[in-house]
This record gives structure tokens, sequence and C-alpha cells, in this order.
């Protein structure tokens, strides 16, 4: 997601279809509290998604399409076309497809960072929530809420998430970090407690490639 094992790429965004007026009364707070407790029945889950970088300063703009399988606890798996990340929750290995290079480090959980299982479970409580509108993606109705950081700690300034407003998941999320980079993930498909094995969390690392250690 952004760098190799602090903050990888994962999870979860859809296109807008229309804007519909904002209405309901759930409170930021209450909303958050539902996709935690959604988050919580979760043992495992794949999706795929679609992702789009954009730097502000140079106007550029990247796309990627991948997949992201993730099971508790710290266990997850992002396969691009250029990158594949694995971690099984205390080792995690980075394989750059053009490079012909795997990075092997051990798995840090940084509270500033926004992994994959953060992001599904609601965003870490050191945000603060805003509901700025109701949507439909995809049909789906979804609320959208802002969240920007209580403290000067944190990697990102602002992040977004699309809410689906009846199953109390994540359908997309924007990440705003402090250079301005705008990267955002929108989910296409996504399976829940499909009973994942534990061997879909470690790496084969090919033959021939360069292999740098830095346990």
């Amino acid at each position: 997601m952004i760098s190799s094992h602090r903050t990888p790429a994962s999870v979860v965004l859809l296109t807008l279809l229309w804007v519909l007026p904002a209405a309901g009364s759930d409170t930021p707070e209450e909303i958050l509290e539902k996709v935690r407790k959604k988050y919580e029945t979760i043992r495992d889950a794949e999706l795929t998604f679609s992702q789009r970088v954009r730097f502000p300063a140079s106007k550029l703009e990247q796309s990627a399409h991948g997949t992201l399988f993730l099971k508790k606890e710290h266990k997850y798996r992002i396969e691009t076309e250029d990158q594949t990340i694995v971690t099984d929750g205390s080792t995690v290995w980075s394989y750059s497809v053009p490079n012909r290079q795997v990075l092997i480090d051990q798995f840090k959980q940084d509270e500033r960072s926004l992994t994959p299982e953060r992001i599904l479970a609601g965003a870490p409580g050191e945000f603060a929530a805003t509901v700025i509108g109701r949507d439909k993606l995809q049909k789906m109705p979804v609320i959208i809420l802002k969240l920007v950081p209580r403290g000067e700690q944190s990697l990102v300034s602002a992040l977004r998430l699309w809410i689906d407003a009846e199953e109390w998941v994540i359908r997309k999320a924007e990440v705003t970090d402090l250079n301005g980079k705008e990267s955002t993930y929108t989910v296409e498909d996504l399976r829940i407690n499909a009973g994942l094995p534990d061997s879909r969390f470690t790496f084969v690392i090919p033959e021939g490639v360069d292999v740098v250690d830095l346990r």
C-alpha cells in the first residue's frame, strides 16, 4: 500500500455512481462501532481490488489491480502484477517482479501505519471521524466518513472510508499521506470466511532471484 511491510497495499475501493442527500442519524462513532463488530466476525477474507495513486506535485497517476488475502492475526498477502507482499505475522517477504528481488524482514507492528487489518477494522481510534455524505457505489448504499489524525505522529494526513450501509464492511478507502499523495483502493469482489490455509501466508522464493535478508 505504501511501504513494503509497515503500510502495505491493501484494501478497498469502488466507483462512485451518484450522490444521495445526507440522511440517517448514526454518529461517526456508531458507524465505526458497527464496522468493528462486523470485523470481529471475520476470520479471513479474500478480495480483489483496483488501486489508483495520484502524485499532486507531478500530476502523475498510477493504477493497478490486485488481490488481498487476510487472516487473523496479522497475516496477509497482497498480489499485484509487479509486487507480492506476504507476512505470516512474524516474517514479511516483499518480492519485486521487475527487479527479481526479495526483501525479507521481521514483521513490525507500527501503530502509526495503516495496515489492511487496521483499515478493515474501522480505522484506529487515534483518528477523529466525520460523516460527510451518503452515496451509492455499484448500486450499494454507502456512508462516507472522513478521518483525520488527532495527534502529530500519524503517517497520513487524512483517510476517507466508503462503508456499506447494509453489510457494514468498507468498500473503498482513500489515504492521503503527509506529502499529499493520494492512494485509492476500491473493492471489486469480496469473500469472507472462506477458510484460507496458513500456507497462503508464507512465500516460496522463486529460483534465481536476488534475496536481501534484513532480519
